[in-house]
């Protein structure tokens, strides 16, 4: 009799312990479900205060905004700040911009003072700033290729490459041996069929040879040309009074004593060679200019085109065409006002562009404003760019 009441306590027990369990997790399971509810609609309340947008739908939008609308984003967050510093960025936007023609060029001047680089900004059509006394500066500019600058000091091997608008420079390392050199003269430019950036260096080494050094963004070194380009020509010595200009791949120097030719440098190559001016220029050497336009070259008279000679003297640019032919046109058809022939200034575009980015499959070529372009700046802008 006292079995079978101990084993009816311990059935009744059991039924119990499995009805009191079955309701602890019931109670438990309304619980959770109601915490996940409670959870997803604060998340639909967050996502309708807060929509975002799709990585690559972001990334689609940024590459088409002006880029000082980018540099200004760069403060949203560390996400953003690292993704406008990114090079499948810039070269996006840098694409985009060439495609759809929505880039400006404008004209530059640049400065140094103790630890930075001052630089001006001009629109291409606006007010003529004379070049006399240009090459009394400490700085040179070597030349601009997708919204990157290059400078050198005349009293120095020292050679900045910096992007006004991202306010990021980079000073390269000096080429071995460089206490031993005689600067004369130095270019910038993109090997297009590549896509990497280049500087080339003239100078005169041992026995008053002229020599070059090219520093390769691909591998951040300085180097001799490829030992397939062969020797520089004979008497083919750059002035050291003009800067070279880049066009379409190639690099183009005034020579010292001789305006009958202008020296060529294949950047893909780096071969060398001569290209004749034409015969009908008539012009002295000392008022000889090169520059870029629509990337093509264009060679003309200063006393000229700014009408120090006689009225009835026309103004007359010759520019080079595709069969390396001088086609002659009057100054008035370029639509500027103001080109870069100071020693101290180049054409710029405005990109995203980081001076540490060692190539691009793309490159900028000249822009033309339209003749009703009314985007002309009086005074110039004025950035500081720090050195480090």
């Amino acid at each position: 009799m006292a079995l079978s009441m101990v084993k009816l306590v311990e059935v009744k027990r059991k039924k119990w312990q499995s009805k009191i369990k079955g309701q602890v997790l019931a109670i438990l399971g309304r619980v959770l479900l109601a915490c996940r509810k409670k959870q997803e609609r604060n998340q639909k309340k967050q996502e309708n205060a807060n929509p975002s947008l799709p990585d690559d739908l972001v990334e689609e939008i940024l590459h088409r905004l002006p880029v000082k609308t980018l540099v200004r984003l760069k403060s949203v967050s560390k996400e953003w700040k690292s993704m406008m510093e990114s090079s499948y960025l810039a070269e996006r936007h840098l694409r985009c911009l060439v495609l759809e023609k929505k880039y400006e060029e404008m004209k530059i001047t640049v400065q140094k003072s103790k630890n930075s680089l001052c630089v001006k900004f001009f629109s291409k059509c606006g007010r003529v700033v004379s070049c006399e006394g240009s090459s009394e500066g400490r700085v040179r500019v070597a030349g601009s290729c997708n919204g990157l600058v290059c400078v050198h000091e005349l009293d120095s091997v020292n050679v900045y490459l910096c992007n006004p608008m991202t306010g990021v420079t980079r000073t390269l390392t000096p080429p071995p041996d460089h206490a031993n050199y005689n600067k004369v003269s130095v270019g910038f430019g993109i090997d297009v069929v590549t896509g990497t950036y280049k500087v080339v260096l003239f100078y005169y080494g041992f026995f008053r040879l002229l020599e070059t050094l090219v520093f390769d963004f691909g591998t951040s070194k300085w180097r001799p040309r490829h030992k397939t380009a062969g020797p520089i020509p004979l008497s083919c010595v750059p002035s050291r009074d003009r800067n070279p200009v880049f066009v379409n791949g190639s690099l183009f120097w005034l020579l010292e004593n001789d305006s009958s030719e202008i020296l060529v440098l294949d950047l893909h190559t780096e071969m060398f060679r001569t290209l004749s001016t034409s015969n009908d220029m008539g012009v002295l050497l000392g008022d000889i200019y090169i520059f870029s336009f629509e990337n093509r070259l264009c060679f003309f008279h200063f006393r000229q085109i700014f009408r120090f000679m006689p009225a009835a003297s026309p103004d007359y640019v010759w520019v080079l065409v595709e069969d390396e032919r001088w086609e002659r046109i009057t100054y008035r058809r370029l639509g500027i006002r103001n080109p870069p022939i100071s020693l101290d200034s180049a054409w710029f575009s405005q990109t995203l562009v980081s001076p540490y980015q060692s190539s691009s499959s793309t490159c900028i070529i000249g822009y033309r404003q339209s003749d009703g372009d009314t985007r002309v700046m009086d005074a110039p802008i004025e950035l500081m760019i720090p050195l480090f």
